[in-house]
């Protein structure tokens, strides 16, 4: 086993252990600053990361190792400010707070970018996709809603002034369906716009 790949399990067991800024006091008096701040680093947590810790020892007289800590988080950058994280990041819509150092950065945010740009191509097709599921959903309500009320306005219950309304619903109703299938025409149209733009963005990335 390498020393990255000590460092890794070491980052992962103090995640476990509560490596969220909110510490226990037994969690700040055994706390391995150098492990914190390599598992902060490689999340990609800003530094402000090493306040709220110092927040929350505060509490129990615990001072962190400030300049261990620190050292351990570049550490943990140096996993974190790869293209394959970047782009990762990227692709799972998640927003990057400038934590990579000036050396890294570039090619991070190359990949990064690549990643956002097909999360957000994505994001369009998924939109439309969704509209398109809403109006069909609208849609059988609406059949089941004129077929019940069709079968009121036949029965020997309803009367005349509740035939009257049955028969302005039941017209309001297929009004709303011509509606709804004309604007899933038109979002059929634009889901296929937005596949083709998924495809296209897809294709042309160099991270894939």
């Amino acid at each position: 086993m390498n020393f990255i790949d000590k460092k890794l399990i070491t980052a992962a067991l103090v995640a476990l252990l509560g490596g969220c800024a909110g510490m226990s006091e037994e969690e700040c008096m055994v706390a391995d600053w150098h492990a914190l701040g390599f598992e902060d680093g490689a999340a990609g947590a800003q530094v402000a990361q090493l306040s709220r810790r110092r927040q929350a020892c505060a509490d129990y007289g615990v001072r962190p190792d400030t300049e261990a800590y620190r050292a351990g988080r570049s550490e943990g950058l140096r996993l974190y400010c790869t293209e394959q994280r970047g782009y990762r990041s990227g692709r799972a819509g998640q927003t990057y707070t400038g934590v990579c150092p000036a050396n890294l950065e570039g090619p991070f945010l190359n990949a990064y970018q690549a990643g956002r740009d097909l999360y957000l191509a994505q994001h369009a097709v998924d939109e439309v996709a969704a509209a398109i599921h809403d109006h069909e959903v609208e849609r059988e309500q609406l059949a089941d809603d004129i077929t019940d009320k069709s079968a009121r306005l036949i029965s020997d219950e309803a009367t005349r002034d509740e035939r009257i309304t049955l028969l302005a619903d039941i017209a309001r109703m297929k009004k709303r369906q011509g509606e709804l299938g004309t604007e899933l025409d038109d979002l059929h149209q634009e889901l296929a716009l937005r596949q083709a733009d998924y495809q296209n963005v897809e294709m042309n990335s160099p991270y894939r």
